[in-house]
This record gives structure tokens, sequence and C-alpha cells, in this order.
């Protein structure tokens, strides 16, 4: 009877992932300005909701989409109707500032700490090349509207 359980689970002791070590990752509020500035705010608004994620803030994760989908369509909306006398600054600044206050709204107290206690943040870089990617299946996708509306 001395001999063991095949069945038995092996004893061995438990270990946390190391992901759950890992120090907390963020963009920086100029990530999110950066990304919508070469992204759209649809890129802005990934920024912001990653941040959320990773604060623990998922309920409030869908709200910071729409409110980039929501300025997206805004500003494509007034480039439609407003006059082309009507400079290009005035469509790219509004949901920069726009973005930027938002992301300072909900996280900037916390941004500010994980920056003073020299916490990681992502590379603008990596924010960069995102925010690319946005604008170019923003401009794939914007190319059979244009071929629509004006066959010519």
């Amino acid at each position: 009877m001395d001999t063991p359980n095949p069945f038995q689970t092996p004893a061995a002791e438990l270990q946390t992932p190391a992901a759950a070590t890992a120090p907390l990752r963020l963009y920086s509020i100029n990530a999110v300005g950066l990304a919508t500035f070469l992204g759209t705010s649809v890129a802005g608004a990934y920024m912001i909701a990653a941040n959320l994620k990773a604060l623990g803030r998922e309920s409030e994760v869908k709200k910071a989409w729409y409110i980039g989908i929501g300025l997206l369509i805004l500003m494509m909306v007034l480039g439609a109707v407003l006059p082309e006398s009507v400079p290009a600054v005035a469509f790219v600044l509004p949901p920069l500032f726009a973005m930027n206050t938002y992301a300072r709204q909900l996280f900037g107290p916390v941004v500010i700490e994980h920056k003073l206690s020299k916490g990681p943040f992502f590379s603008l870089w990596r924010v960069a090349g995102i925010s690319l990617l946005f604008m170019l299946a923003f401009v794939v996708a914007l190319i059979p509207l244009v071929m629509l509306f004006n066959p010519a």
C-alpha cells in the first residue's frame, strides 16, 4: 500500500504569473494628442481606451470609443458642409484639443503620479505606428465613399 496514487495531482508551489507582477504601462497624454493628430480622433480613442483598460476602468471604454468616432464623424460632416475657404487647421485642432482634454479629465492625475513614480510608458514611436495604421484604415475605408459620391 506504499505505492503512490497515479491519479493524485503533484504537490507544487503556486506562483503568480509574471504578467501580474509587471509594472503598469500607460500611454501619456502627449501620446493621445499625437495619435489624434496622426490617426484621427479614433486613434486617440484607442490610446484612451488602452489606458482605461490598464487602470481597470473597463466600464468607461465604450464612452471613449463613442467620443472618438463621434468627433471623426462631426469633422467629416463639417468638412462637407463648410466652404472650402475654411482652413484645414479648423478640422485638426478641435479634435486634438478635445481628445487631450478628455484624456486629462479621465486619468490626468494618474498619469502624472505614474510619471513621478518612474512608471513605464509606451514609446511615442509605437503611438505613431498605431496612429498611421488607423489613418491607413481610414483612407482605405474612405476611398469607396469618395468613388460612390464623386464618380467622375
